[in-house]
């Protein structure tokens, strides 16, 4: 392994320059020959995707695409393909294919191959809907894309940080993922119930499906195991909120639903440095805070203090957050975890048996979750947190918020974490009142796993019979029928699942038992993240080192 060291790292740094030139990676999704049908040609029409044609050695671009259903033919007009659409050339059919995002679009392209084609009236092709031979979809390649592009958004910081994320990224581990299905492809939407990695911890979790519509009266969604976990869900309902035009709405915590009028984003945002961040939070654009300032007295916890004007007698607000956690914290639980070394699995098991008031406690004094503060006439006072919802997708979230013992004329809140441990793209308070929506909540009517068989009955009530998915590759593909709408109220989708998931782990080190002990400290796993980053960026050689483990 080390002689070829120098090469790996010289590797890990082209993949640094790489990010520089804003990288993104797509893959070849290939459609099943029995889904090929005028509807499908319809479909990528509507999205106005890239229509590339390819008959032997002829390659057009197909436009004015025209379908005659009653002879089973697709009418076009063919032109050249632009030179910024030549992926086709070299990309490959398996794994991940790059191209610059800033310069180039392949993730529009669809790629039809026929057998035959004829001539018909003004310059146009016709195809025969049975010539169609196979389709190629190229699709954004979410784990690729990650691991080259992570904290893009933030620009370069230094070379160091860079190259540390891409090595964070290499290792993730997390939660359940979660895809909506759009008619034509899979979009990965985020992971469910982040952080219940024990059965005490387990929990209710409410996703948001943003842009999540129903085809031909249904909504099919995926829950699917892609890392070295157990995953345990036991509920996997969809709630649907019809509410009015002007309105948004976002389930808390709790199940409730939160409505949105008009929410005003922070006129302040300071954190510890007294750096002002607000321009970073006023939509939500990908451009992150990230918890990695430090004030003088070098305080264990991270923390951003919003202030939003408040109307006169106000007395209740909702605050909104578009936020996620850092792949930073996944990978340095990861980095505690190993400390366990060989007697990580039983620790594990003992974890089952452990009372969840106790982990959650240990979670609050690490600074894991997002704790939110409201500063009252009498300090500062807690007023919630937010579990973790995972490192790779971020997702709206809301708390509402008591302002009676507020007294001043603005409205000052705290958001707490540890070192890195959450990014926060958006924030905003609502001071509207809640209005009428009307809420359906939607059972499965059939969930099929990988092995064809219909496990809906696991995933309609909490009743602790569970969807065990114990393998890379398990997965349950579930619809649920989409209730009647009404024309004058909009639709929000949100799931509700409830479950927890293991870690599998085969550490072969000796555990330190010694240092463990001091992880029982308030504060004590953020230092540890912070000292562990501190570490690495000021080791010329952590990228070698870092390989090799």
């Amino acid at each position: 392994m080390k002689k070829h060291l120098p090469s790996i790292s010289f590797i890990v740094l082209v993949a640094f320059l790489n990010m520089l030139v804003s990288c993104s990676y797509y893959s070849v999704r290939k459609v099943e020959s029995h889904s090929i049908d005028q509807k499908i040609i319809s479909e990528y029409k509507a999205q106005q995707k890239y229509l590339i044609l390819h008959q032997g050695d002829n390659v057009w671009r197909m436009e004015n695409v025209v379908l005659d259903e009653n002879n089973q033919e697709i009418y076009f007009t063919p032109t050249e393909v632009e030179k910024d659409h030549l992926f086709y050339r070299t990309t490959k059919e398996t794994g991940a294919n790059r191209y610059k995002a800033n310069k180039e679009n392949p993730i529009i392209e669809v790629h039809i191959y026929i057998s035959e084609y004829a001539l018909a009236d003004q310059n146009q092709l016709m195809i025969p809907m049975d010539a169609i031979q196979k389709i190629e979809v190229y699709d954004p390649d979410i784990g690729a894309t990650t691991a080259s592009y992570v904290f893009g958004a933030l620009g370069v910081m230094t070379g160091a940080f860079t190259i540390v994320m891409i090595l964070v990224a290499l290792l993730k581990s997390s939660c359940p993922f979660v895809y909506i299905h759009d008619g034509v492809a899979w979009h990965f939407v985020g992971e469910t119930y982040g952080g219940a990695i024990y059965e005490p911890l387990e929990r209710d979790d409410y996703m948001p499906l943003t842009g999540f519509k129903p085809i031909d009266n249904q909504y099919k969604l995926k829950i699917s195991n892609e890392l070295l976990e157990r995953q345990y869900t036991d509920l996997a309902r969809l709630i649907v909120v019809e509410h009015p035009l002007n309105s948004k709405v976002i389930l808390d915590q709790n199940g409730e639903v939160q409505t949105l009028i008009s929410p005003v984003v922070p006129t302040k945002a300071l954190a510890q440095n007294n750096f002002d961040y607000v321009d970073q939070l006023t939509e939500a654009d990908g451009n992150f805070y990230i918890f990695n300032a430090e004030d003088k007295e070098n305080n264990d916890f991270s923390s951003l203090d919003l202030s939003f004007e408040k109307p006169m007698n106000a007395t209740n607000a909702k605050l909104v957050l578009h936020a996620k956690n850092s792949l930073w914290l996944d990978y340095i639980f990861g980095r505690f975890n190993e400390l366990f070394g060989t007697y990580y699995p039983k620790f594990a098991q003992e974890q089952h048996k452990a009372p969840a008031e106790r982990m959650l406690k240990w979670q609050h004094d690490q600074g894991i979750p997002l704790t939110v503060l409201v500063e009252t006439e009498n300090g500062w006072e807690t007023a919630g947190s937010f579990f973790s919802v995972g490192p790779l997708a971020s997702r709206d979230l809301v708390m509402p918020l008591d302002l009676s013992n507020v007294k001043a004329e603005n409205v000052n809140i705290r958001l707490q974490c540890g070192f890195m441990f959450w990014e926060i793209d958006y924030a905003a308070l609502d001071f509207s009142d809640t209005i009428e929506v009307q809420v359906s909540r939607l059972a499965p009517a059939s969930a099929m796993d990988e092995k064809g068989n219909d496990v809906a009955d696991l995933l309609t009530i909490t009743d602790k019979k569970y969807l065990y998915q114990p393998d890379v590759g398990n997965e349950v593909v579930i619809t649920y029928g989409a209730p009647s709408t009404n024309e004058d109220l909009v639709q929000t989708v949100f799931l509700h699942s409830r479950g927890y998931y293991e870690y599998i782990r085969d550490y072969k080190n000796k555990p330190d038992i010694s240092y463990l002990k001091s992880f029982r400290k308030e504060g004590a796993f953020t230092r540890f993240s912070k000292n562990h980053y501190k570490k690495l960026v000021s080791d010329k050689h952590f990228i070698v080192k870092a390989l090799n483990n």
